[in-house]
């Protein structure tokens, strides 16, 4: 004899008939219900642009490690072109000045003649002032020691062309040129081929920094330098500049330019002298006429 069991949510008086289920009208898997606890989303597709409201609302949100919001100090600080211009320049600018600084105090032999620094904030005009002086000093004499090392190269290449033609090292049948102007520098060369002693001399070639040396004005045309030159002494200096070469020629007006004020200043020393003489002869000559006063003797030996 078989029991069956009782739900207590059934009545004992109710029928016992089995529930039947009413027929879905499609299948709906578990995770898709009919019906849903929560309200339903509006509808919305995909790829959509975002709308105003929801783009405002993302300006207000502020996660780690995000971007600052627009609108405030950080994000014009780290989006502005003109501050990291500033910013970056600036920075430059005080590194370039520091090792100019720091080069010029260890190599120049003037960097002990800097002012201090503390001096600035109470005589700034004077600070500058002193400074640029110092700079000024550092300029020409990083410009003679220039001028110096130029001359000195010019000098060896002079001797080692002067060593090749001495020891017939040197083709003179060539017509180019062999090397760096030798003329008018030894007495036992003359500095040319056979070729230019044969025309009687080497064809005047001037380059910009010759006719600037032989006294070429800024602004004037060649060909009027040109003129001028040969006008000069009825073409004398034009004939001893292709006979001796330009640094020659130089060299000798600057040798007779310095006897000459050698010469004057002698002169005018000689002259003043003269003359100073005979002013004091004029002045001996009223106080030779008069008796000389004797001085009397003080006391304690004093006249």
């Amino acid at each position: 004899m078989t029991t069956t069991r009782r739900a207590a949510s059934t009545n004992a008086n109710s029928s016992s008939k089995s529930i039947v289920l009413e027929q879905p009208d499609k299948f709906r898997p578990p995770s898709h219900p009919a019906r849903l606890n929560r309200p339903r989303r509006p509808p919305a597709a995909y790829n959509q642009g975002t709308t105003s409201e929801e783009k405002a609302r993302q300006q207000h949100r502020a996660y780690p490690h995000m971007f600052p919001n627009q609108g405030t100090f950080m994000h014009w600080f780290l989006t502005d072109r003109k501050i990291h211009l500033w910013i970056t320049m600036g920075t430059l600018t005080i590194l370039a000045c520091i090792t100019m600084t720091q080069s010029f105090v260890r190599t120049s032999p003037y960097a002990h003649l800097l002012p201090s620094i503390s001096s600035f904030p109470l005589h700034p005009i004077e600070y500058i002032r002193e400074t640029l002086s110092v700079l000024r000093l550092h300029i020409e004499y990083e410009t003679q020691r220039t001028n110096e090392s130029r001359q000195q190269k010019i000098l060896d290449a002079q001797k080692r062309r002067l060593y090749r033609r001495a020891h017939g090292l040197e083709d003179l049948n060539a017509d180019e040129d062999q090397g760096i102007d030798v003329r008018g520098l030894v007495p036992w060369d003359d500095g040319l081929t056979n070729k230019e002693r044969s025309q009687g001399g080497r064809e005047i070639v001037l380059t910009g920094a010759d006719m600037m040396k032989l006294g070429m004005q800024p602004g004037e045309h060649q060909i009027e330098f040109m003129k001028r030159l040969e006008a000069q002494g009825d073409g004398s200096r034009l004939r001893m500049v292709k006979e001796k070469g330009v640094d020659a020629v130089l060299r000798e007006e600057q040798e007779a330019t310095r006897r000459e004020r050698a010469a004057n200043g002698t002169a005018t020393r000689l002259a003043a002298e003269g003359e100073s003489g005979q002013e004091q002869q004029h002045e001996s000559q009223p106080q030779a006429g008069q008796p000389e006063k004797r001085r009397r003797k003080l006391w304690l030996g004093i006249w």
